[in-house]
């Protein structure tokens, strides 16, 4: 190769040196950590200890580019960076390593307002340490209060990486009141403890200990909900398992998301506690046979069987069944409108009941679930709606929610009896609308006609406003 202009040197060409020398044998003769304001030295100890046993710069690179995705995946450093460099003139073939780390704020505030999707607004604060003790755990507390009874009070530790494993545990401590009084006529108060593990799988298994009690807060609850009434403790073992290949997680246009959860209460020897088995899963496929057409299919089945002969005599909890109904669930059909319900105490003034909106049924859920979603997606021509990530939709959504025929509704000849008959029960919707994604969900406005329904459903035909949160449906 000839000479640079200027008679200067020809440039190095770097990559090839280290090809020339990265088998050549070495010791790593110290390893630096600057930055490490909180952060204990025994978290990077653990860390930084296989470095030491890389005995070539090739295997030196591979040490330190997994201790950087470790330090990183304990998520309490803004940056991480790792430079390796010759050792001192007195330690021939050795190399100095400096980890360098920026740690993130101590204090973590934030804050929002919320619409759930039973329709009730709530205010979210919560208030966490990143690191607070120097072994990366985080603190968080939480509270959350809704406009008519819901709240949310929670202590969380986050400890990553336990024991230098890959696995994350989270330990829990609650108090939550669910307020379903509007559409169910009941609270559910919970108190409780739970410890999730998460490793570096798609699975993730928890433990829940919740002394549970279930009030009429409306004095008019119905015959079904009365029964229901009073405390009961669950102890609940629960399996996640999530598999994502899809492109986005808001408008994909390609892959497949599974979703399985199954959930045992009832572990413990007290003969009164809550025991069931419950199992769920869930799946979305995507496809794009088109530029800017998306054909899309979700699909949802869900099981509630109660166990032992005193839980299969009382009924499953109506705090543990399946609902279903809605925008992000059977559009065409009001919140939790769909499937078993039971009518309420009439009022003492009826007129200002009907007035207000008051319900006459309380909806109390079903123990078998199924659900389909499928949706033809296409860009819209106007820009602006396509600058917001807006795309219209037409779509088939059915599904169906009965008893269990285990269960006392179920002998009593409330869940169908085969499947050509669980079949009969489905309902089925059609109907076209824009959706507008978003962070926590898609905000759909659509126009919606029933094709099938129940007796005693509740209908929303027309222009159907609401946003889903869960998959499509």
């Amino acid at each position: 190769a000839s000479p640079p202009p200027g008679g200067g040197s020809p440039p190095r060409d770097y990559q090839q040196l280290y090809f020339n020398v990265r088998r050549k044998p070495l010791v790593v003769h110290d390893v630096t950590v600057k930055g490490d304001d909180r952060t204990r030295p025994g978290l990077f100890d653990k860390v930084l200890a296989p470095i030491y046993r890389a005995s070539s710069l090739d295997e030196l690179r591979v040490r330190c580019l997994e201790a950087n995705a470790i330090l990183n995946a304990y998520d309490i450093f803004d940056k991480v960076d790792i430079l390796c460099d010759a050792g001192p003139a007195a330690a021939p073939d050795s190399a100095s390593v400096v980890v360098e780390v920026s740690e993130k704020n101590k204090l973590n505030v934030k804050g929002g307002a919320y619409v759930s999707r039973a329709g009730e607004g709530s205010a979210e604060f919560s208030a966490g340490l990143n690191n607070a003790f120097g072994f990366a755990e985080k603190l968080e507390l939480e509270v959350v209060r809704g406009h008519e009874r819901s709240s949310t009070y929670g202590f969380a530790w986050a400890q990553p990486r336990v024991g230098g494993a890959d696995a994350d545990v989270t330990a829990r401590a609650f108090q939550q009141v669910s307020c379903s009084k509007r559409l169910s006529s009941f609270d559910e108060t919970s108190r409780g403890a739970s410890v999730t593990a998460v490793g570096g799988g798609p699975a993730q298994l928890e433990y829940q200990l919740v002394f549970r009690e279930i009030a009429d807060p409306t004095r008019l609850a119905s015959k079904a909900i009365r029964h229901q009434l009073g405390h009961s403790l669950k102890s609940s073992l629960a399996y996640s398992y999530v598999v994502d290949t899809r492109d986005a997680p808001t408008r994909p246009s390609a892959g497949a998301l599974y979703r399985f959860r199954s959930e045992l209460a009832g572990i413990g020897a007290d003969p009164q506690m809550t025991r069931f088995f419950k199992q769920e899963a869930e799946a979305q496929v995507a496809r794009s046979p088109a530029d800017g057409v998306t054909i899309a299919a979700s699909a949802k089945l869900g099981a509630l069987f109660p166990l032992g002969e005193q839980a299969r005599k009382k009924g499953t909890c109506v705090a543990d069944r399946f609902f279903l109904g809605g925008v992000g669930s059977l559009r065409g059909f009001d919140t939790h409108g769909v499937g078993p319900s039971d009518e309420r105490r009439p009022p003492k003034d009826a007129e200002a009941a009907k007035a207000a909106g008051v319900l006459s049924r309380d909806a109390i859920g079903g123990d078998i679930v199924a659900s389909l979603f499928v949706s033809a997606q296409v860009e819209p021509t106007w820009r602006k709606l396509r600058d917001v990530g807006a795309y219209g939709h037409a779509f088939v959504n059915a599904g169906t929610l009965v008893p269990s025929p285990l269960g006392e509704a179920g002998r009593a000849g409330g869940a169908p009896a085969d499947l050509k008959a669980l079949a009969d029960s489905a309902r089925v919707s059609l109907g076209v609308g824009l959706v507008f994604p978003l962070p926590v969900g898609n905000i759909e406005v659509n126009y919606v006609k029933t094709a099938r329904r129940g007796r005693l459903d509740r209908t929303k035909e027309g222009l159907q406003v609401g946003l889903a949160t869960a998959l499509a449906f």
